[in-house]
């Protein structure tokens, strides 16, 4: 028997992949020219006189870069390091200004004015100044001058060449990988799979039992032979309540029957999270990165909760600080917290910047 569906199937990505080809050849084609100017000096590259380090990857979204740079930043901060966080502020108002998130004593600007990421920096690191800008060495000077920073890190800096770096840090995802190795449209690559060679450290991360990313540490140690490789993985913290202020351990969710939701770049990771915990989804809603909700949108999905006789609302931290104003007061929306951990060598990972601070704050002295 034909399988017509399949055929049709078959037919319709044929039909997508032949017009974003040549769209992928484009982005491709300037990337290069990207690269080059600034290889010849026809784009410049400025410096800091402080130790820069940037967190990104060559993948659309979903590798943990934001949880990356929170982890780091909390233990510059306990280490006693003063550290300053730099990011581009993704999807916000006045994307064209430069602004002061947090001062490292106060969160000074809504989510939708620093975009969702910021602004959950800024809240979850309230003794680290965050401050955003596309243009990442004005920021920087603004953190020096301000705040007198030793450490500045750049949240998804792997792309914004116009900043030297003292360490290049690459997140890969153990599971996706590559994906199918195109460019965008055509594929998840911001940048050729050979750019990876601007690394100086690499960091696999969301690495399982089912996914380790032996596979990935193959090709790095291949073709990179001698830079550091580091595994991490994404682990639940805390279920949290946020409107009536209670907490719980991600044990809670065993047997709860839940209406879950996220705008993220791989909403499934959340999903699968949530299942693994033993709650009962009886209703999933997965948007874009970055969605902007609407109160419409919100008052759906509570009524998935209500007709399905569901414990709760569940669903991430990023997506709730996009909530907020379209929400009334619900005692039953919850937040899943997650946290990145390295997973063996992290003492070492952590000396390597913490030598890097001493070493730059040794040679900026004299």
């Amino acid at each position: 028997m034909v399988n017509w569906s399949a055929i049709h199937a078959k037919r319709e990505r044929n039909v997508v992949t032949f017009f974003l080809r040549p769209i992928s050849f484009i982005y491709g084609l300037a990337i290069q020219l990207r690269l080059i100017a600034y290889k010849i000096g026809l784009l410049r590259i400025k410096s800091l006189p402080v130790y820069v380090v940037s967190i990104g990857n060559i993948t659309t979204g979903g590798t943990g870069k934001t949880p990356f740079v929170a982890m780091l930043a909390e233990w510059a901060s306990r280490d006693g390091f003063r550290v300053g966080i730099l990011s581009r502020g993704y999807k916000r108002k006045r994307s064209h200004s430069s602004l002061v998130v947090s001062n490292g004593k106060k969160v000074l600007a809504s989510a939708d004015e620093a975009g969702d990421e910021p602004f959950l920096l800024a809240k979850n690191l309230p003794s680290v100044p965050v401050l955003i800008s596309k243009k990442r060495y004005r920021i920087g000077q603004l953190a020096l001058r301000l705040f007198n920073s030793e450490l500045l890190l750049l949240d998804d800096g792997y792309q914004h060449l116009s900043l030297n770096r003292d360490l290049n840090i690459l997140l890969l995802d153990a599971k996706r990988q590559f994906g199918n190795r195109a460019l965008l449209p055509l594929g998840p690559l911001r940048e050729p799979v050979e750019q990876t060679k601007r690394a100086d450290l690499f960091v696999i991360t969301r690495c399982t039992d089912e996914h380790p990313g032996d596979d990935l540490v193959d090709f790095l140690r291949r073709n990179f032979p001698g830079r550091p490789i580091f595994r991490s993985g994404h682990f639940p913290d805390q279920v949290i309540f946020p409107l009536v202020g209670k907490a719980y351990s991600p044990r809670f969710l065993s047997g709860k029957k839940v209406v879950a939701f996220a705008g993220l770049a791989n909403p499934d990771d959340f999903l699968e999270m949530v299942k693994g915990l033993g709650a009962q989804v009886i209703h999933f809603k997965a948007f874009s990165d970055h969605h902007p909700f609407t109160k419409g949108e919100i008052e759906e999905l509570a009524s998935w909760k209500k007709r399905s006789d569901g414990d709760f609302l569940l669903t991430t931290e990023k997506d709730w600080v996009r909530t907020d104003g379209k929400i009334g007061f619900d005692p039953d929306l919850a937040i899943l917290t997650i946290r990145i951990g390295l997973l063996s060598d992290g003492d070492t990972f952590l000396d390597i910047i913490r030598q890097g601070i001493i070493k730059s704050n040794i040679t900026f002295s004299h």
